[in-house]
């Protein structure tokens, strides 16, 4: 059995590292990872279409529940890697928790 520590250093290392932003979606409805239904397009930036977390509707499968600027995306992905880092140092947790704002 895994302590709930293990489990969030886990979370963290799989939404920082692991998880194929652009190719996947969360999908509620199948308990699992799965290709989105509507890709979660947010703009263009230096050539290249900007994906957003797929996170399906479970009720309508040709609605996305994503939402979100390019910024806040950028900053999903900073916290998501500071965190993993932070885990991977075992630093605190009330370290973790500190309030955080994006460079």
């Amino acid at each position: 059995l895994k302590s709930t520590a293990e489990l969030l250093q886990e979370f963290f290392a799989f939404y920082a590292k692991d998880f194929d932003w652009e190719n996947e979606a969360v999908s509620v409805r199948l308990a699992r990872r799965a290709v989105p239904q509507i890709p979660a397009y947010l703009a263009m930036h230096e050539g290249k279409q900007e994906i957003a977390p797929s996170i399906e509707d479970p009720f309508d499968l040709n609605k996305t529940m994503t939402v979100g600027t390019k910024s806040c995306i950028d900053s999903l992905h900073e916290e998501l890697g500071r965190a993993y880092d932070l885990c991977a140092r075992k630093a605190s947790l009330s370290e973790l928790l500190e309030p955080w704002t994006a460079a």
